[in-house]
């Protein structure tokens, strides 16, 4: 098997727990965490029919919510780990 090849970039934690990926979190990473999330929302009370409209709205508030979450908490691990730049 070959051995995995050497990050590009400065490593600051080759295997970052949780609480350490979240306390690198950025301002930019709240940022984009509350317009995905809004965004959601809107989209879903846009597309909703007259009766589900704010149903339609909270739920695709809570999907693009979560889906903001795992997007900057993937991409703060690459950066921890040295595989992507800051």
């Amino acid at each position: 098997m070959k051995a995995a090849p050497a990050p590009k970039y400065e490593v600051i934690d080759p295997s970052p727990s949780v609480m350490t990926v979240i306390r690198h979190w950025t301002v930019g990473d709240y940022a984009f965490l509350v317009a995905a999330t809004g965004a959601s929302w809107l989209y879903g009370y846009v597309t909703g029919g007259k009766v589900l409209r704010v149903p339609t709205a909270h739920t695709c508030c809570i999907i693009g919510n979560w889906g903001a979450i795992l997007y900057i908490y993937q991409r703060t691990s690459f950066i921890l780990a040295g595989d992507i730049p800051p």
